[in-house]
């Protein structure tokens, strides 16, 4: 039973891999009751140590451009997912706002000299499609996480499909709303992919399948809930009530408290990305469904392309779930 490892101790491999000698030996034998991560460390593991050349895990930049809430939630999710996988533990994360100006020190020679692959969430920004330009010329991987660089040689996208995420809201919303015919508007800020892949999407539902819907549209350039709070409400002012109101960005506490003050809650709201202030709106009615997607699932993956890169293992975009939530079928502990 023990040719094909060629005598490598079990211990050996244990501590290369960063998991239990029994998950080594489960592993080396092909029983059950191991996730496919732990089978990939064991027998990546294995490879170096049968290869006599041991690798260090490789360094990676994790960089998030995003609101709050998002932020908060990605960086607690990066850190329960390397207390389980600790052969990724070299990852060091820089996390600013939508508002933010790119910081200097993000250059070039800084991500030459310190990291091995590049993580990134972030807006269509020229700084930001350089530098990935630059990186991906000297033979780095980049990939992008949940919403992907326009007019980049990126190395691959994980991530929700987000024209079909727009169009299952389209779908969710023309449902919701039966035989009524009137405005739907749709709220957008515009400066990331995936805002304009959602807007795509649902615009092509709605005007092909449903034209007895106008859509409307405002824009809130701030980006905070401040914002898309002043933008919905002069909006219902100076129109009138929505059927439905769609939030393809951030601010969903600002569009709710809108509706709340203008006094139409019986205004059907869609937004996107679960967390603790979207989980309380659901559960209080003021919005009807929540997209979302398993970020765990979509940081993992993330960095198993970075070291699939460095293994010459295939690379490609990877497409999660998109998640449907409502006050009856999800729970937030955050």
């Amino acid at each position: 039973m023990k040719d094909h490892w060629n005598n490598i101790s079990v211990k050996k491999i244990s501590k290369l891999s960063n998991v239990s000698t029994a998950t080594v030996d489960r592993v080396l034998h092909k029983r059950k009751g191991v996730s496919k991560h732990s089978i990939i460390k064991v027998n990546d593991a294995l490879k170096e140590l049968k290869n006599g050349v041991i690798h260090k895990s490789k360094k990676i930049l994790f960089f998030c451009q995003s609101g709050n809430l998002f932020n908060e939630k990605l960086n607690m999710n990066i850190k329960l997912l390397l207390k389980s996988i600790g052969r990724f533990e070299n990852i060091d994360t820089i996390f600013i706002l939508p508002q933010d100006n790119i910081p200097t020190y993000l250059n070039f020679n800084f991500l030459k000299n310190n990291y091995d692959g590049l993580i990134i969430i972030a807006a269509e920004n020229s700084k930001i499609k350089n530098l990935v330009q630059n990186f991906i010329f000297i033979n780095r991987p980049v990939i992008t996480l949940t919403t992907d660089l326009s007019d980049t040689d990126r190395t691959a996208y994980v991530g929700n499909n987000q024209v079909a995420s727009g169009s299952t809201v389209a779908k969710l919303l023309t449902s919701s709303l039966n035989q009524k015919r009137g405005d739907i508007l749709i709220v957008l800020s515009q400066p990331y992919r995936c805002q304009q892949d959602r807007e795509l999407g649902f615009k092509k539902i709605i005007r092909y399948e449903y034209p007895k819907f106008k859509i409307n549209e405002v824009i809130h350039r701030i980006h905070t809930t401040e914002d898309s709070y002043k933008t919905v409400k002069k909006y219902i002012k100076d129109n009138g009530p929505p059927l439905g109101i769609y939030n393809v960005a951030g601010g969903n506490e600002g569009v709710a408290e809108a509706i709340k003050d203008a006094g139409h809650q019986e205004i059907i709201f869609i937004g996107h990305e679960l967390n603790n202030k979207t989980h309380f709106l659901l559960n209080t009615d003021q919005m009807l469904y929540v997209i979302g997607h398993d970020e765990k699932f979509e940081i993992e993956n993330s960095i198993l392309l970075i070291n699939n890169f460095y293994n010459n293992k295939p690379i490609k975009n990877i497409e999660s779930n998109i998640l449907i939530h409502t006050k009856h079928n999800c729970s937030f502990n955050y």
